[in-house]
């Protein structure tokens, strides 16, 4: 970008020590143990450069805690002093640059908006009706081809632009969110795209005027995450686990059917603003009345919805059944700051029964907590959870699928009265958490520590990784896609 140039030195009555974009942090001749100091300069308007300025400070504070960073200003305008440790100082540089670039940027002043993944082929009679949920109220745009779609008009030099701009902003997000050291869980969500926000009063659009609709910055989405109810997990789960020669394989080091996947199992508890999630282990099997005793462990707690997000990117895909979208949030480990929930979970008492019928959705764990508890009381929603994970063919990437068992309360729980089921699709790679505090890029400049390059190549662009790993993400949609059509327990909608 021509507004960044390299980090410059400004007058200064005391000697400074100037990175400049020749050195770098592997620079033999620099010991690690030393300070550098670099002065961040955006040769901008002074208006503009001032809020950029301040921005990128904001934002590496909350990458290094604010150590070594200070505004300073002078008569020409202010600027951005780094100290850093000589070994870190050209990465603190170059998450600046980036940071920088991304405010300047029109795309990234444009706001976070909707990515709509165009059709295949449309017709001068293709429309999107909102469909409206009686029951929740939930609007979702689907649409609705129209007589002569098959002959329409193909939707062509769309595709290509959108995928540019899709690949660009995952790219830059997820380069944006591994720079923060935080406790990152990132996640490709599939799910049905609700809007949020948009005009009142019209319930059917023409496609190009939904188009331009959803692109206004003041409509916004959010992706249901979960869907369905135990007609569509038994129907998904025999579809993945009954295609002994499909694209599902085991996660395991030996080679298996889909068939011999065993669940796993999940603690979920949710009160208004922090949403808590622990593993369930089973610890006995086998026993005489195919009973097993389990425990909680491996709590962790995050912001119970978007807005807690350090990365959200919603793809709407009209036409398909399945939308999706990335999520990186913040995750406590260890539930550190909630200590109270942490204590009052641990004493839950949990029985697996009929140990030896796993595939059968009604048996799972059952939670038993002390419903008279002040912790109790501030928990609003509860659930068991089921999962299967598979291996993508011969990634690395695991599809994960969630069988949730729901009550509104740990009391309702504990007494065992019916639950509902929804379930929940979810693509992650073997390293994608991260907890690494160190300063920089931690899924790497060009994200090779987080994607694959793909085709057999060892070498990829960051950006080519991101556009291959999208691509992995509509192939696993296509195949799911139509499970996902319909099902007899399916909620009315309403389209007036």
């Amino acid at each position: 970008m021509s507004g960044l140039p390299a980090p410059l030195s400004l007058p200064e009555p005391d000697p400074i020590q100037i990175l400049r974009d020749t050195v770098t942090a592997t620079d033999t001749s620099i010991r690690s143990s030393e300070q550098a100091q670099a002065n961040f300069i955006i040769s901008h308007t002074p208006e503009l450069a001032s809020g950029v300025t301040e921005a990128v400070h904001k934002e590496l504070t909350r990458a290094n805690g604010g150590h070594g960073l200070e505004i300073r200003k002078t008569q020409e305008g202010s600027y951005l002093r780094i100290i850093a440790p000589s070994k870190n100082i050209a990465e603190v540089i170059s998450a600046a640059q980036d940071v920088a670039s991304e405010l300047i940027s029109d795309e990234s002043t444009r706001g976070p908006g909707v990515f709509q993944e165009p059709p295949a082929r449309i017709s001068s009679a293709s429309q999107v009706v909102l469909d409206i949920n009686i029951e929740s109220g939930e609007v979702r745009p689907k649409l609705q081809p129209g007589q002569g779609a098959a002959d329409g008009v193909e939707v062509a030099g769309n595709f290509h632009e959108y995928v540019t701009k899709l690949n660009d902003r995952v790219c830059a997000g997820l380069k944006k969110a591994g720079r923060l050291p935080l406790s990152l869980t990132l996640r490709v969500h599939f799910g049905f795209c609700m809007l949020r926000a948009y005009p009142q009063g019209k319930k059917v659009y023409g496609y190009r005027d939904f188009c331009a609709m959803i692109r206004n910055p003041r409509a916004s989405a959010w992706l249901k995450t979960t869907i369905g109810d135990e007609i569509l997990a038994r129907r998904l789960l025999d579809f993945i686990r009954n295609d002994t020669n499909g694209p599902f394989l085991s996660t395991g080091s030996e080679l298996g059917s889909p068939a011999d996947v065993l669940p796993e199992y999940a603690f979920e508890a949710s009160s208004q603003q922090t949403k808590f999630v622990m593993g369930i282990k089973v610890r006995t099997r086998g026993n005489t009345r195919g009973r097993a005793s389990c425990q909680l462990h491996r709590a962790t707690a995050r912001g119970a919805d978007a807005n807690f997000a350090e990365l959200d990117i919603p793809n709407l895909s009209l036409g398909r059944n399945l939308d999706w979208k990335f999520e990186a949030v913040n995750e406590d480990k260890g539930a550190k700051s909630f200590p109270e929930v942490d204590k009052y979970l641990q004493t839950a008492n949990i029985e697996l029964v009929n140990v030896d019928r796993p595939h059968d959705l009604d048996v799972y764990p059952r939670v038993k907590l002390e419903p008279i508890n002040p912790v109790a009381a501030k928990i609003k929603d509860v659930a068991v959870k089921t999962l299967y994970r598979f291996r993508w063919k011969q990634t690395s990437y695991v599809v994960e699928v969630a069988v949730n068992h729901r009550w509104s309360s740990i009391s309702a729980m504990t007494a065992e009265k019916s639950s509902t089921i929804d379930v929940g699709v979810s693509v992650y790679g073997q390293d994608w958490d991260s907890e690494d505090e160190s300063a920089g890029n931690i899924w790497g400049d060009e994200l090779q520590y987080l994607l694959e390059a793909g085709n057999g190549h060892t070498a990829s662009r960051g950006i080519e990784r991101v556009d291959n790993f999208i691509r992995v993400i509509r192939d696993i949609r296509n195949t799911l896609d139509p499970i996902f059509k319909s099902w007899p327990g399916e909620i009315k909608t309403t389209r007036c």
